[in-house]
């Protein structure tokens, strides 16, 4: 059949009203019928083989796509394009297997030095092209889940001000007094085609407040998890050793400053390795150039037209995969026995093949299928 689960199916059309409808269930279930549990009917779909388990997993994220971008890297994985480019890479690791499995059965010694450079060339290659693929896995995240975002700078400098300008509304107290954020507040944002999961944070400096002191530990533990970092200067004070310092801490994500307060003074900021941007946090029309760069830093990072795998399940996956690969490479380089490089390459291969629920458990389906809601 042609159904959604590839199971015969009969559709109930009736009148409208809920106490009909209550009527026809409840005699489906005196007839034998049962409930659909949450993800049942796409379960079925992959079990009788009309999806395969990341198809399955992608229709969550279609539902889930909060954007162009986001929907279109679903679509990519629905339609089975994940998949194909899943079974390109596994058949390139059999095609590897199937030249040890060879030397193991008639040579019993290391393949020729020329052979044994091509591998170690082509593994290489694997290796690079699993790493990219989790890396496109962190950067699609962003899409799927928003850009953890943290507001970050000395105290007053006019943190809570840009918060509140992004949100729209008045979510943070903004006083001349330094000091007055003394906890962590998130809000969504949504600019353009990303949504920033925006932390507004306490000032950081040296403090004897017990209170304050908690907030700026927050800070910090927000920028531990950030994907992108505000930083807020306010320019009638200057940029002080101490934003140096703390800015060196934000290496290794994308960082933007604002130069705040450009009302108050024409002192101009200095010389940076991140982009700045000159601003009064009271005037509505600094912020254009604002959302323009947050989405210039993001859009090249995020958008993709290969499909990407699309959860922690599949990339710990391809994690291991590729730390497999690795492991071959080394022994390859080492002149390994032959049995041990085949059985690295077998892990390799079987934890790519657990992606699209070949040699997958029960329990690991089970998993997949109960953050399904029921319906689908």
């Amino acid at each position: 059949p042609h159904s959604y689960t590839g199971e015969d199916s009969v559709e109930i059309t009736c009148h409208g009203g809920i106490f009909l409808s209550k009527q026809i269930l409840s005699l489906l279930l005196h007839c034998g019928c049962e409930p659909a549990g949450a993800g049942e009917f796409t379960k079925r779909a992959f079990l009788n083989g009309k999806l395969s388990l990341s198809q399955s997993e992608a229709v969550m994220d279609v539902i889930r796509a909060d954007g162009d971008a986001a929907l279109r890297q679903a679509n990519l994985a629905k339609q089975g394009k994940l998949h194909e480019r899943m079974f390109l890479i596994s058949e390139r690791l059999v095609d590897m297997m199937s030249a040890f499995a060879y030397w193991l059965d008639d040579a019993e010694e290391m393949p020729p030095e020329l052979e044994r450079s091509s591998l170690l060339q082509e593994l290489s290659a694997l290796h690079a092209e699993l790493r990219q693929m989790s890396a496109d896995y962190q950067n699609g995240r962003i899409l799927r889940e928003g850009i953890r975002t943290v507001l970050l700078g000395r105290p007053n400098a006019g943190k809570s001000s840009v918060m509140n300008w992004l949100c729209g509304m008045q979510r943070s107290i903004v006083t001349d007094i330094a000091g007055t954020t003394r906890e962590v507040s998130t809000e969504q944002v949504k600019i353009g085609d990303f949504t920033l999961l925006l932390s507004d944070t306490a000032g950081l400096r040296e403090t004897e407040n017990a209170i304050e002191s908690i907030g700026i530990s927050q800070a910090y533990q927000a920028l531990d998890t950030a994907d992108f970092v505000i930083y807020v200067v306010d320019a009638a004070v200057g940029m002080m050793q101490e934003d140096r310092e703390i800015l060196a801490s934000c290496k290794g994500r994308p960082v933007l400053v604002l130069w705040n307060k450009t009302d108050l003074t024409d002192s101009q900021p200095p010389e940076l390795d991140v982009p700045v941007l000159t601003i009064s946090a009271l005037h509505a029309d600094s912020y254009a150039p604002l959302e323009s760069q947050i989405k210039e830093i993001f859009q090249e990072r995020t958008f993709s037209d290969q499909p990407t795998i699309m959860n922690e399940r599949q990339n710990t996956l391809i994690l291991r995969a590729a730390e497999r690969v690795s492991v071959c490479c080394d022994l390859l380089n080492e002149d390994a026995e032959l049995d041990m490089i085949y059985a690295e390459l077998e892990e390799a291969a079987h934890a790519l093949r657990e992606i699209d629920g070949d040699d997958v458990t029960d329990d690991v389906i089970e998993g997949v299928f109960s953050k399904f809601c029921v319906g689908k």
